[in-house]
Formats: structure tokens, sequence, C-alpha cells
């Protein structure tokens, strides 16, 4: 511990404490989970590290190569090979798609390609 003035404790951590509070932790955590910063006491943490499947998007991939020039500079909805909606903005095309049913649908903007030709040096 160090002592930053006589009201105020650094801890080992950096952490400014009051001296007034030095040694209530007890007390610090109960305000803590009162305000909201903390979990409460008897709420259940799920600390279970779970693994994710990958997902595949095979799919979505060899939609956007084969249709991309259709849809430059729009939003597009893809679930699958299967185009769901697109747009101007993200925001619309993802609600006509969450409309339609689709879960997850894949939402991309289709930017313009600038190809520059290339001569070399």
């Amino acid at each position: 511990m160090n002592e930053s003035n006589g009201n105020i404790v650094v801890n080992d951590d950096g952490a400014f404490i009051p001296r007034n509070l030095f040694g209530q932790s007890a007390r610090i955590l109960s305000e803590l989970q009162q305000a909201g910063v903390l979990p409460q006491k008897d709420a259940e943490m799920n600390t279970q590290i779970r693994r994710a499947e990958p997902i595949d998007l095979s799919r979505e991939i060899r939609w956007l190569k084969e249709h991309r020039h259709e849809y430059i500079g729009q939003w597009v909805a893809l679930d699958g090979d299967r185009l769901v909606s697109y747009g101007a903005t993200a925001r619309e095309v993802y609600a006509a798609a969450h409309e339609a049913g689709v879960k997850s649908p894949l939402v991309e903007y289709l930017a313009p390609t600038e190809d520059m030709p290339f001569g070399g040096w």
C-alpha cells in the first residue's frame, strides 16, 4: 500500500481507496451490487465456457462472387445463397430480412471496386 495523502490510500493495483472505506470490502461490494455494477449475490453467474460451432458462409461467399456486380453501392442481406433483401441502408435491409423470418442474415455493403490499371515500372 502506498499513501497518497491522509485521506486516500493507493493499493497495489493502483486503485484509489478513501481511507474511511479502507478495510470495508463487504460494504464496498454491497454498494456496488446495489448500484448494479456487480451482480447480486443471489444471481447465478454462468462461468461455463462453451465452444461455438463455426458458421459455414461458403454459400453466401459464392453468391457474393457471382452477383456482386448487380448490387454495387447497395446493402444486401443473404440467407445462404438466397438474396433476402437489398437497399440503401443496413438498417432497412436487416429489418426486411428479419421480417422475412431470417434470424441471422449476412448483411454486407457491396462497395464499388476501384480497380486501377497497373502498368508497373
